[in-house]
């Protein structure tokens, strides 16, 4: 019987597009919190999607090893972060 692996398909498809727009839309309160907030509300079906992938990830851990992906919440700080550093 062969390795299992998680699904490598793209989370978060037109990426870079759908966060340039929450931000556009976030305009003075680009918090982390509001950040998330906006995402869960415009994407549902990409939280779904980023919950589900580390939902996969969590089952085929194996016993004292972390997870090969953050937090559905860590992830979305990571992208967060990421553009906040680009645009300083």
């Amino acid at each position: 019987m062969g390795k299992v692996h998680v699904s490598k398909s793209q989370l978060i498809k037109d990426k870079t597009d759908k966060i340039e727009k929450i931000f556009g839309d976030l305009k003075e309160d680009s918090s982390l919190e509001g950040f998330i907030g906006m995402f869960k509300q415009n994407y549902p079906e990409d939280w779904n999607r980023i919950v589900k992938r580390y939902d996969e990830h969590k089952k085929l851990r194996k016993k004292g090893k972390n997870y090969p992906m953050p937090e559905p919440k860590k992830y979305l700080e990571n992208i967060y972060n990421s553009y906040i550093d680009k645009k300083n």
